[in-house]
């Protein structure tokens, strides 16, 4: 597994489509923001459970 890097805690979103790597904002794989790409390594456990419970809103489907 060279060149993983693994962190305790909340697992990564990433689906290794990242699209951060070539210059978007937010990532087209997995909707975190170039920063929460860049720092998630380094992120307390709160900080990334706020990052997925946001993603999980953005997935759910909009109420009429």
């Amino acid at each position: 597994m060279s060149g993983v890097i693994l962190t305790p805690g909340q697992d990564s979103p990433c689906v290794a489509r990242c699209s951060t790597a070539l210059g978007d904002m937010v990532c087209k794989g997995c909707g975190r923001t170039f920063l929460e790409v860049t720092h998630w390594s380094i992120m307390a456990d709160t900080e990334r459970a706020t990052v997925m419970a946001r993603l999980a809103a953005c997935l759910q489907p909009a109420e009429v």
